[in-house]
């Protein structure tokens, strides 16, 4: 008898993406593959989206914010951040899921499920420290707060926060700063 577990065609893991790339994905909902899990939800609101809006519109060359990026981790594991920032010239045109080596910073704005709570301050930050990338910003509607936080080691630490309308710089080499006055709390 055959304990051989792997379907025809692959391992599971490759049909697992090949299915994630080729999911036709109603209007209104977008997915991550999270964990070897499919993770399907609404997409977020106006309030949520202003963050990473701002970090497109705000990042200075020689950076590059892109806002709902796919980020390679692993096979089972591909989160699309809200935005990401890397140098310019690094910007791949041709990927779908962009690679953590070339992440300065990966910038999640927290929605208001417990699941999806946990999974922006707990899991995601656990897999981008693993991942090496060097800065994860936190933006929490939910407190009207933000929290730079930078890899020491192989964990990250929180090295500034503040609330919506105070400026948030990003840690070197970055150095530039966001203008968060029109960010808005979850009412």
């Amino acid at each position: 008898m055959s304990t051989d577990t792997t379907p025809p065609g692959g391992s599971p893991s490759n049909r697992l993406v090949q299915a994630w790339h080729e999911l036709e994905i109603p209007a209104g909902l977008y997915a991550e593959l999270l964990d070897g899990e499919l993770v399907m939800q609404a997409n977020p609101g106006s309030i949520h989206d202003l963050p990473g809006r701002a970090f497109v519109r705000q990042t200075p060359e020689p950076f590059a914010a892109w806002s709902e990026r796919g980020i390679f981790l692993a096979d089972d594991y591909r989160p699309r951040a809200d935005a990401v920032v890397v140098r310019a010239e690094d910007t791949p045109l041709t990927m779908d899921d962009w690679p953590a080596e070339i992440l300065l910073a990966v910038v999640e704005t927290v929605s208001t499920t417990r699941a999806a709570i946990k999974r922006d301050w707990e899991d995601k930050r656990l897999r981008y420290a693993d991942a090496r990338i060097p800065v994860y910003v936190v933006i929490d509607p939910n407190d009207a707060g933000w929290h730079v936080l930078e890899l020491d080691g192989s964990r990250y630490v929180e090295t500034s926060s503040g609330v919506f309308g105070q400026s948030l710089t990003m840690p070197a080499p970055m150095g530039f700063a966001i203008d968060t006055h029109g960010w808005h709390p979850y009412s």
